[in-house]
């Protein structure tokens, strides 16, 4: 008969990765209980929430969701961080807290970002990237350049000629010619 704890566990596993495509997974060995609170809190303040379950439990939910490519990260003490929307806070919070770390904790197993699975190398690469609003920001900056470079060169002729006339103007009537 299965435990019923696990049970649970596998039932609250269920319900926090339905429909979620975007997930990491990070070794917590080492930290202790305070150190873990304050990873969470401070994960949570980013938007994250972080889970600690047995890899079995993990591995039988992801199975259950089509995921079987993880099950060889799924070994020692793991930890399951969630979030939803921006991948980057989560990842910089899992980063600074590992930099601010004696022993440099937690460290990034892998997971999957928007449904494909990611190495640990990548959630360091996310961590290193600019918040979602920045890039969102830069990217307009980006496609705003050419439309305005655009409008500068159609409007160049017309105002050429209004100045020249302009120009034509003020010689005829320093000429005398009147206008």
């Amino acid at each position: 008969m299965a435990n019923p704890r696990n049970i649970q566990s596998v039932e609250v596993l269920r319900g926090l990765l339905a429909g979620t495509d975007t997930f990491f997974l990070v070794n917590y060995q080492g930290l202790s209980a305070g150190e873990i609170s304050l990873l969470r809190s401070k994960l949570r303040v980013a938007g994250g929430r972080m889970l600690v379950a047995k890899n079995t439990l993990i591995n039988v939910v992801l199975k259950e969701q089509g995921v079987s490519d993880l099950g060889e990260v799924l070994h020692g003490p793991t930890a399951l961080v969630l979030f939803s929307g921006d991948p980057v806070a989560p990842a910089k919070v899992l980063a600074d807290f590992a930099k601010s770390h004696a022993k440099n904790l937690p460290t990034a197993k892998g997971g999957r970002l928007q449904g494909a699975r990611i190495e640990a190398s990548a959630i360091e690469r996310i961590a290193k990237l600019p918040p979602r609003e920045q890039l969102l920001s830069e990217l307009l900056g980006v496609l705003q350049a050419p439309l305005a470079q655009l409008v500068g060169v159609l409007t160049a002729a017309p105002r050429n000629l209004v100045a020249v006339m302009n120009n034509y103007a003020d010689k005829l009537k320093e000429e005398g010619h009147g206008v």
